[in-house]
This record gives structure tokens, sequence and C-alpha cells, in this order.
């Protein structure tokens, strides 16, 4: 029996488990495409309807971890606020699945004249199996036969019906924007929760600015830049995102760097993209550092927004700027 592949199993196994025992942490590369999902206060931040779809895959080559994700928000007026949803499905290998649906409600609130404030809270469903029959274990393996044993651990599927909930706050003007998002606001209290419980509580610190070249009287030479950085703080996972993205007309281009704190691990995104007034499409690819498959994780999203419906406005209408 090959001793090396027996001991890449076992590297494998474990690995699984660590990262079962909290539940895979889903992130975005493009995260500030997908604004939803980077704080819910974003919801109807548009003014019009809007639905955004992305797909992430990490290791395609072995298709190991898929994440896909939908969202619509509209606003409905300034005194009943903003309405979302979003759907949120996650595969990590054939182990782990869950999936995610959240109801969200956000308010704008005016600091001054062109200063405002949005404030949210998404509550939802979360459904959850981990299948332990998909997994290597120790004792299954003997380096002097072929094939693997029987295993002494518990190989029952187990299923978790969990209620999750999210809050964000947000600061704008037309220029740029700062928020603070907490996913999984319940966490995991006890010692004894955490068997049902597998979400940890993170919380994600953003920020973005708009700059362009040129004065509005020679907008065909104008370039857009969009700086921006984001730092996420959890017990399982911290990291930090920097990173920049060009616009001329409607191609956007650009890339950024990623930090974690907990390991030295680091990774680069390049993006591109294409916005038009209604449609948007973006592709990001994450070059990884310190591993063989430095190209094997890619990002596609889509994006449409509805025609807007002609409302009366309190105040002068402000936009919080996106990508």
């Amino acid at each position: 029996m090959n001793v090396g592949k027996h001991s890449a199993l076992i590297f494998v196994y474990i690995l699984l488990c660590m990262q079962i025992s909290y539940a895979q942490i889903v992130d975005f590369s493009q995260v500030f495409t997908n604004y939803v999902y980077l704080n819910p206060s974003f919801v109807g931040s548009t003014s019009c309807p809007n639905v955004y779809s992305s797909f992430r895959t990490r290791n395609l080559s072995e298709k190991s971890y898929n994440s896909a994700y939908v969202s619509f928000d509209v606003e409905l007026n300034e005194k009943f606020g903003s309405v979302g949803a979003s759907l949120l499905q996650d595969f990590q290998s054939d182990v782990f699945k869950e999936t995610e649906f959240m109801a969200i409600y956000a308010k704008t609130f005016q600091i001054r004249r062109y200063l405002y404030m949005n404030a949210s809270l998404a509550a939802g469903y979360v459904y959850g199996a981990t299948d332990y029959s998909n997994l290597i274990y120790s004792d299954m393996l003997n380096v002097f036969s072929e094939g693997f044993l029987a295993t002494g651990e518990d190989m029952e599927r187990i299923v978790r019906h969990n209620f999750n909930t999210e809050m964000g706050i947000l600061l704008y003007n037309d220029n740029f924007f700062a928020g603070v998002s907490i996913k999984n606001l319940q966490g995991n209290i006890t010692e004894e929760n955490k068997k049902c419980n597998f979400f940890p509580r993170i919380f994600s610190f953003h920020s973005l600015g708009r700059f362009s070249t040129t004065k509005a009287y020679t907008q065909q030479y104008r370039i857009w830049f969009y700086p921006h950085v984001n730092l996420v703080v959890s017990n399982v996972s911290s990291y930090a995102q920097l990173g920049l993205v060009l616009q001329k007309w409607m191609v956007q281009a650009g890339g950024g760097y990623r930090q974690n704190f907990s390991k030295n691990a680091n990774s680069f995104t390049f993006f591109v993209g294409v916005v038009q007034k209604k449609f948007r499409f973006a592709y990001s690819c994450d070059v990884t550092r310190n591993t063989t498959r430095k190209f094997d994780t890619h990002e596609v999203s889509l994006g449409y927004q509805f025609d807007c419906r002609e409302k009366k406005k309190k105040f002068e209408a402000v936009k919080a700027p996106t990508i």
C-alpha cells in the first residue's frame, strides 16, 4: 500500500474536520459588486429594483468548494424604507452543504444635506447538512493492505435547521461609503450550542471611495477610480482586503490583495467587468500563493437593474457609490 497516499488522505480528513467544525465561511472575491452580501444596509441604495447573482468556485480542478448567491432589493419609499431578499447555497466537497434564505429591511436617515446613514436588519432560515460518510478516517487506513477498512467513527448524516440574523450600518454620500456589518448575530454562545449551530459571528468593516480624472465637461476622457478596503474579523478566520478598480466608459478592470491574519497565506485578485445603465457583468480570478493550484479560484457575476418608479423625495436623492 502507498504510505504517502494514506498520509495525504489523513491530511485531507483533518483539514475537512477543522473546517466543518465551524462550517465554511462563505466569502466572495467580488466583495464590492456583491454589495447586499457585503452589508444588508445597501438594500435599496440604488433606488431602483435590482437583482444580482454570483457563482464562485474554489479548487476548480477538484470541484471542492462552490458558492452561489442571488439577491433582490428595492426601495419602497422614504417612509417605509427598503426591502430585499437573498438566497445562498454553499457546497464544501461532498461533505458539507448549506442553504440560507434571508429577508432584509433597511431604513435611510439623513445626517446632513449630502450625508446619509442606512441601518438594516436581516433574518432568515439556514439549512445545513453534513455527510460524514464521504470522509476518510485514520482508522480506515492500513499500510499493509489495499483499500479501506471499516471505521469506528459515527457516519450518521447530520441535518441542522437554524435561525440566522444579520445587521449593518452604512454611512455614505455621492463619493464614498463606510460601513460595518455583523453576520450570524447569535453566534456560537456555548460549547453545547456549537453542536447544532456551526456559524461563527463575523464582523466586516469596509469602505470605498470614488474619484475621477476630469471634470464633467470632458466626460469622454474620464476615468473613474474605486479604491476599497474590507477587514473581516471572526474567531475562525480574519483577513484584510485592499483593492482598486478603474472604469473607462463601460469597461472596468482592477485587482486586489488579501492577507490572512491567522496564517501566512495571501492571494491576489484580478477583476474585469462591463457596466451599462441596467446590466453588469464581472469576472474575477484569485491567484493564491504557497500552493500548486495558483489559478484555481474563479467567480462570475451578473446584475440587472429594472426601471425606476417615479417617487416624491423629501430630500435630495443621493446614492451610495458601488463598483
